[in-house]
C-alpha cells in the first residue's frame, strides 16, 4: 500500500478511537504535522546512527511525525528531537531496553544500532528502529513490558497498528 494510504487509514482509525472516548481530551487528538525537509532527514539519520527505513523516510516527508499515534504519545519525527523532555524519555526507554540483556537474546546482532521512534508517556513501551547492516533484517522492534514484536518495515508496523490481523510480526515471548 502507498504511504499516503497508510497515513490516511491510520488517521481514520485513530480519529474514530479518539471520538469514541469520553470525555474528549485534546492531548489524545491524532494529528498530522508539516513534512520534514531533506536537511532534517539527514540530521535525523546522523542522530540515529543509521539510515532511515525507506517507509519511515517517506512517512516523514509527508508528515514529520504524528500526534496521537498511540494514546497521548506521538510517533516521533525530526522536530521532536528539539523537545528535551520528549527526547530524554525516548533515549531513556532505549537505554532501559538495551540494559535488559544482550541484543542476541532478542534475535538481533550485537552490532545493531537501535533508535527510538515512539515511546509512551511513562517510558514503558515503545518502538525502536533497528539497523544491523543486513537488508533482510527486521527494522522495527516494539517492546512493551516483556512483549516484544519485530516488523520488517515501517509499513508493516503501520499496517499492524491500524489492523492487527494485517500482518504477523515476529514475537519474542508470547
Amino acid at each position: 500500500m502507498e504511504m499516503r494510504m497508510f497515513i490516511g487509514e491510520l488517521m481514520r482509525v485513530r480519529t474514530r478511537e479518539y471520538l469514541a472516548t469520553s470525555p474528549l481530551e485534546p492531548d489524545h487528538m491524532p494529528g498530522l504535522r508539516p513534512p520534514a525537509d531533506s536537511a532534517q532527514l539527514e540530521a535525523l539519520e546522523i542522530l540515529a546512527g543509521q539510515p532511515l527505513d525507506r517507509d519511515y523516510r517517506k512517512f516523514l516527508t509527508l508528515t514529520d511525525g504524528m500526534d496521537g499515534f498511540q494514546s497521548t504519545m506521538p510517533l516521533l519525527g525530526c522536530r521532536d528531537w528539539n523537545d528535551s523532555p520528549r527526547s530524554e524519555l525516548a533515549f531513556m526507554f532505549r537505554d532501559t531496553v538495551l540494559e535488559t540483556g544482550p541484543l542476541a537474546e532478542y534475535g538481533l546482532p550485537e552490532e545493531a544500532h537501535v533508535f527510538p521512534v515512539f515511546v509512551d508517556s511513562d517510558g514503558a513501551s515503545g518502538v525502536l528502529m533497528v539497523h544491523a547492516h543486513d537488508e533482510a533484517a527486521e527494522r522495527f522492534w516494539w517492546s512493551s513490558e516483556g512483549d516484544d514484536m519485530f516488523f520488517r518495515t515501517f509499513g508493516d508496523l503501520i499496517s499492524y497498528v491500524t489492523d492487527s490481523t494485517s500482518c504477523t510480526p515476529r514475537r519474542l515471548f508470547g
